[in-house]
């Protein structure tokens, strides 16, 4: 994922400008105490990917922080400029709300060879805890997440998994974890303290209607050192196949079988899903409408 210019172009409460000039004033919250949410959603072919769940979640984030966010179809017009804008066809339009009542568009280029690419990780040193109140929420208060790359990458690995503080697996820094043992699959539930990740409600469909069983609960760091595979998910990078953690192959250390199979079912729920591709206006739904 590469950041844009400072001459590129870029929206500030849907007035674009360039980006050198989105600065967020020091006295909004966002800036001084992290009080904002954001978005990146996947620009593939020129198409934005999975557009309705992520403004889903930024709406249900900025209500749990206090934000007020704008209406979906203001923000579904200026994504739609953002979309014809940006010149890579490969890349992420990303959306920040703060609590100072500005809403920033951005969009950049991104290495196709990330999406998909094999991963390895190490086990984090610190944990999450379950009952902040940020936990499950895509908050610009991301230190810790860029702490936890920065200690991955100091050690040879490109993700950092945590632990949460009643000693369960939640998540990558950028990504959600998933565990595959005799095809049972195995997943972190949103109650550990992790992100709803959008390509994870993807690949859990995709692995029930493969017939898979899969398990969100509470799982051991010993079910990742015994499993015979395992893989990330994330929007920008989709299913990545985990081949490496601490050190050591993670079954055979190659991708799986079932791995690749789940992320060609979630290619397909990708293409097919509704709101996937060119960003669309249509009618506002009452928050308890929108599943």
């Amino acid at each position: 994922m590469r950041l844009p210019e400072s001459d590129a172009v870029g929206w500030v409460n849907g007035t674009e400008v360039r980006v050198a000039e989105t600065g967020i004033p020091l006295d909004d919250p966002a800036f001084h105490v992290g009080l904002g949410v954001f978005e990146t959603v996947a620009l593939r072919e020129g198409r934005l990917i999975d557009i309705e769940r992520h403004l889903d979640r930024l709406r249900e984030g900025a209500s749990r922080l206090g934000i007020d966010s704008p209406g979906a179809d203001v923000l579904r017009a200026t994504l739609a400029k953002a979309e014809r804008t940006q010149a890579a066809s490969f890349g992420w339009v990303k959306i920040m709300l703060t609590r100072g009542g500005r809403w920033i568009v951005l969009t950049g280029a991104m290495d196709p060879g990330e999406e998909g690419s094999n991963a390895s990780a190490v086990l984090l040193p610190w944990r999450r805890n379950p009952r902040d109140p940020l936990a499950g929420v895509k908050t610009t208060s991301y230190a810790q997440n860029e702490l936890g790359l920065e200690e991955a990458r100091r050690r040879g690995a490109e993700e950092g998994i945590w632990l949460n503080t009643r000693g369960h697996l939640t998540e990558g820094c950028t990504s959600n974890l998933f565990l595959v043992h005799h095809r049972k699959v195995y997943t972190p539930a949103v109650g550990e303290g992790i992100l709803a990740g959008v390509v994870r409600e993807l690949a859990i469909r995709a692995a029930r209607e493969l017939g898979l069983s899969v398990h969100e609960g509470r799982i051991r760091l010993k079910r990742l050192e015994q499993a015979h595979e395992a893989f990330l998910t994330s929007s920008l990078r989709g299913i990545r196949p985990l081949v490496r953690f601490e050190c050591r192959a993670v079954g055979d250390g190659a991708p799986g079988a079932v791995t690749g199979t789940i992320a060609l079912g979630v290619a397909r729920l990708r293409r097919s899903r509704s709101g996937a591709g060119t960003v669309t206006t249509r009618p506002e739904t009452k928050r308890g409408d929108r599943r």
